[in-house]
């Protein structure tokens, strides 16, 4: 088992070479390779360099909007004019931020933005969402590192249906991935409660499990895992 990287800072992170510009999933667990000889995931592999599990919230946000943020006059739709910004759920110490630039997942000429969880200010989890599409391509990247699914799982969603005025249903495919400390999902659909948006979440279980809230009675189960 790899001791925990409470010592990461976003210098250290500054140093990881951007310079190959493999697809994003292949990177994902490259680097954990080259460094530690094993497939887990060590975090978010974005553009220019590595964000890692534990890694404090504000080392992460002085390195994703000093050294990774692009200047551009062209916000995204909804996007805030401060770009990274994050906000608390609830009473439980976990923070959402949003708008986290800027991931690679292979495609030429796209970026994507990427929302990351912190536990009691440290890194546990990230969300990156893109076009349903490329969901097979990103499988096959996935599997090439990782090996053969742990699960593959099918679910029922439902949004509203704005041009007909009622609620559509459709069918979400995932495949799961437990690698040591790390879980990862992959999606075909449902990104940020979108039909055409799959995405992908990863999360570090020593820390998602604090970020799980407990059960609310003795004889309760405990909630579940967000994933």
């Amino acid at each position: 088992m790899i001791g925990p990287l409470s010592k990461f800072s976003a210098a250290s992170a500054a140093r990881v070479s951007w310079r190959h510009r493999l697809p994003f999933l292949a990177m994902l667990v490259l680097s954990a390779a080259q460094a530690f000889a094993a497939d887990e995931p060590r975090g978010l592999q974005m553009r220019k360099g590595l964000v890692a599990w534990q890694v404090s919230l504000s080392d992460a946000r002085t390195f994703i909007e000093e050294n990774i943020r692009p200047k551009t006059l062209n916000l995204l739709a909804n996007q805030k004019p401060e770009g990274f910004g994050c906000v608390r759920e609830g009473t439980g110490g976990v923070s959402r931020c949003n708008w986290a630039c800027c991931v690679d997942l292979g495609e030429s000429g796209i970026v994507q933005f990427s929302t990351l969880w912190f536990i009691n200010d440290h890194f546990y989890a990230y969300d990156v969402t893109f076009d349903t599409p490329q969901f097979a391509r990103l499988e096959a990247a996935v599997r090439s590192r990782l090996g053969a699914p742990s699960r593959e799982m099918q679910e029922t969603q439902v949004s509203p249906n704005v041009l007909q005025g009622g609620i559509s249903s459709y069918v979400v495919n995932t495949k799961r991935w437990d690698v040591g400390n790390a879980v990862v999902l992959l999606s075909d659909r449902g990104g940020q409660g979108k039909l055409l948006a799959g995405h992908i979440y990863v999360t570090y279980l020593p820390l998602a499990r604090e970020a799980t809230p407990p059960a609310a009675q003795p004889n309760e189960p405990p909630a579940k895992l967000p994933f």
